[in-house]
């Protein structure tokens, strides 16, 4: 087994490529922390080896897309995150970019200790984990609520079987700027009501009037973790979105297009079921949240 990464004099991720041949590259192991060289020549594949010459330790993919993650958040300073419960207005994609003063690492709070904690400009923090197979449980959620610190979860499993190298700059903008991947786990979205009262107005009627078109509502759910929002159109149709990419949620709403009839919107990112199965789609959503 090669290592192809290692940590360098600063503690940064470092491809094997990128670091000067020998003893000279003053790396480390990202595994053990043991001294390595860079073994670069014209014969045998370009790795790290432990300058002890003992067997090379095994790095997973998903320890270093960890590291990796964390690593380019304090170094960035910042993150694209996704509308916060409450702000989002229907096609408008209202993400923003977050400046941090300074980000931590491993901070023990009360109970639990999230992977960063973003301290910002208005004195406020901010609380960032990454999962990867590991999503936040139900105990640690409760102890984020009992805090009452604003906490975001980024979903990096989409790249945990993918080709791109760690570190990388598609890995980095991927961790960064990407959005779908991202979801608010505190403040949560509001509770919803048990039968959803609808404003709507038929096609028909809005050929046969000129008043104005009716306001579209917005309804709020949790599963398997994710947000997910239903919105009622002015036609009678439900528009549903996941808010974070899960491959799950996305399969079980395709599966629920396949059977009742609809389509994907890929401009806004929803999946559109007609006005006669709104009330089917809604009542599964809602026995659905938080299950």
């Amino acid at each position: 087994m090669s290592m192809f990464v290692a940590l360098d004099p600063n503690g940064q991720l470092i491809n094997i490529e990128n670091a000067i041949r020998g003893l000279a590259c003053n790396c480390t192991c990202a595994c053990c922390g043991e001294p390595v060289v860079a073994r670069k020549s014209l014969i045998r594949e370009h790795h790290f080896s432990h300058h002890s010459n003992k067997e090379s330790c095994f790095i997973q993919r998903e320890s270093l897309l960890h590291l990796y993650a964390k690593e380019v958040i304090r170094n960035q300073l910042g993150l694209q995150l996704p509308p916060m419960p409450g702000t989002w207005l229907e096609s408008e994609d209202k993400t923003s970019w977050w400046d941090f003063e300074r980000v931590d690492e491993e901070v023990p709070q009360q109970g639990f200790q999230p992977d960063l904690v973003a301290h910002l400009r208005d004195g406020s923090q901010l609380f960032i984990e990454v999962a990867i197979t590991s999503f936040i449980g139900e105990e640690k959620l409760e102890r984020i609520r009992n805090s009452g610190t604003n906490t975001v979860e980024i979903d990096l499993s989409e790249l945990l079987f993918n080709t791109h190298s760690i570190p990388s700059e598609e890995v980095k903008a991927y961790i960064l700027e990407q959005t779908r991947n991202k979801s608010w786990i505190y403040p949560e979205p509001p509770s919803l009501p048990a039968r959803p009262t609808i404003d709507w107005q038929p096609a028909a009627a809005q050929h046969q009037t000129a008043q104005p078109q009716a306001k579209c509502f917005e309804y709020r759910y949790t599963i398997m973790g994710m947000w997910l929002s239903a919105r009622i159109l002015p036609t009678g149709s439900v528009a549903v979105r996941s808010w974070s990419f899960n491959p799950h949620i996305t399969n079980l709403l395709k599966a629920w297009r396949n059977e009742l009839g609809g389509e994907y919107n890929a401009k806004y990112k929803n999946w559109i079921y007609q006005p006669h199965n709104r009330e089917d789609v809604l009542a599964r959503l809602q026995k659905l949240n938080l299950e």
